[in-house]
């Protein structure tokens, strides 16, 4: 259905995506108010809680989450994926076991790389 998953942390690129009034998303989705949400301002970044399609177009929507308890009913086009600390550090980790597998390398001669260059 789309990149996006419950729980993801997403940056809102685009608050015109925006559904302040969709009664029936909003009760199929579970908001807390179903009758009328915000718009989130660009750059925002917030917390998925509910994915479903549009009825009449098969539109990929999102329920998201702000720290403040707002919530936001917006089309996956209007967001885009945010990544915590940890999330970069395993694409890193991933990315330099596949350059050390692929080359050969063993993790011990990284290590004692790495340990000189920061003496």
């Amino acid at each position: 259905m789309t990149k996006f998953k419950v729980g993801d942390k997403v940056r809102v690129v685009d608050s015109g995506k925006t559904y302040t009034t969709y009664v029936a998303m909003f009760e199929k989705m579970g908001f807390n108010n179903i009758e009328s949400n915000p718009f989130f301002q660009q750059g925002l970044i917030a917390t998925v809680f509910a994915m479903d399609v549009h009825e009449d177009n098969e539109l990929p929507l999102l329920g998201i989450q702000a720290a403040n308890g707002a919530q936001c009913l917006i089309s996956t086009n209007g967001v885009e994926p945010t990544l915590t600390s940890e999330d970069k550090f395993d694409i890193i980790r991933e990315f330099c076991d596949d350059v050390l597998s692929s080359e050969g390398i063993e993790d011990k001669v990284i290590f004692k790389y790495l340990l000189r260059k920061s003496c």
